[in-house]
């Protein structure tokens, strides 16, 4: 090999050996970069206690109180009270705005439990109501809503008590609802009317009086009491949708009268009694107006007074051409899915003690 090739070949070496240390020293500057721009780890958040719904009241410890009058008042909280064998009105709202009852007791009034009068936005939730005339009854009144209560034996007074869970007496406007409620009326203990009762009530077209999801059973032994009444006397814009009525009384859900009401998907159940007739009308009394009344998608299974099966009634004399009604389809009491103890606030114990 000349030395001319040798020096070629080491010069080649030579310049191979800086490359190679070039690309080296270059990685490395390229990773230290990648080091100091690559984000820090972020360690994950620990997760949160989840937040805990309130566990509901000691209902038969409460504090007791005697009978209040809430007069021509605003932004009132009463909560955590136990009223109980009052005479006359338990709980009396007139005049009054933005009033809040929740998590009270009210056992036993010879009249309503709450009476609300002339009044806008009163809310009635998480109550327990036993053996009063009237669970609550709410006159003249807007943006009514009763929620998640439990009612047991009410007792219609000869002397005039109306004998319902809940009532509606010209009830109007927009936000008004009945939901989510639970009731019982044992028999031989109780002496209800309508459960729940709209007399002369309307809500809105773009808001109407909502009664949905509730859940009652026992009824009787009136001869014209049921288990929800509408439009008597008239009214409108209020729709009944997917609740469960088990022996509600006379009949189950009925329209008296009034325009734009609808009966949807509710659940009725009534085996044979003295007062039993039938699960669901329509039927334009006293005279009253009646249209665009939509009955459709409910469930019944109901013997009437006479042992016979009764699948509802259309009288007839509501506008035909704006008035909707579906007979209901068949439904078992298993399809019912009604607990055996539908009072939940309290223990059975309790229940048995405030019954008597």
């Amino acid at each position: 090999m000349s030395l001319n090739t040798r020096l070629l070949n080491s010069r080649s070496l030579f310049a191979m050996v800086i490359y190679a240390t070039l690309i080296t020293s270059c990685s490395r500057d390229l990773e230290y970069k990648r080091r100091q721009t690559t984000p820090e780890t972020i360690e994950p958040a620990l997760p949160t206690t989840p937040t805990q719904t309130p566990a509901p009241p000691a209902y038969l410890s409460l504090t007791k109180s005697e009978a209040k009058a809430i007069y021509d008042q605003s932004n009132v909280v009463i909560e955590n009270l136990r009223f109980e064998n009052i005479d006359g009105i338990a709980l009396n709202i007139k005049k009054s705005n933005n009033i809040i009852i929740k998590n009270c007791f009210f056992n036993k009034a010879t009249a309503e439990a709450i009476n609300i009068e002339g009044s806008a936005n009163i809310s009635v939730e998480n109550c327990l109501f036993n053996g009063v005339t009237t669970g609550v009854y709410a006159m003249e009144s807007q943006t009514i809503k009763i929620s998640n209560n439990q009612f047991v034996n009410v007792r219609k007074d000869t002397s005039g008590g109306r004998g319902q869970f809940v009532q509606f007496n010209e009830v109007t406007g927009a936000g008004n609802a009945i939901e989510n409620n639970q009731g019982e009326n044992f028999y031989g203990e109780s002496n209800p009317e309508d459960l729940i009762s709209f007399f002369k009530s309307s809500g809105t077209a773009g808001s109407p009086i909502l009664v949905r999801n509730n859940m009652f059973r026992g009824g009787g032994p009136s001869a014209s009491g049921g288990g929800i009444m509408t439009g008597d006397y008239g009214g409108g814009y209020i729709v009944v949708a997917n609740n469960t009525l088990l022996n509600p009384g006379n009949h189950g859900i009925a329209v008296a009268g009034g325009s734009n009401i609808s009966i949807l998907d509710n659940k009725i159940f009534a085996i044979q009694q003295a007062f039993s007739n039938n699960p669901l009308y329509v039927w334009a009394q006293a005279g009253v107006a009646c249209s665009n009344i939509i009955v459709k998608g409910n469930r019944a299974n109901w013997t009437n007074m006479k042992g016979e099966r009764n699948y509802g009634w259309n009288s007839g004399n509501c506008d035909s051409t704006s008035t909707s009604f579906e007979y209901p389809t068949t439904i078992s009491l298993e399809e019912m899915k009604v607990p055996e103890h539908l009072i939940t606030m309290i223990t059975l114990a309790e229940l048995l003690e405030i019954r008597k």
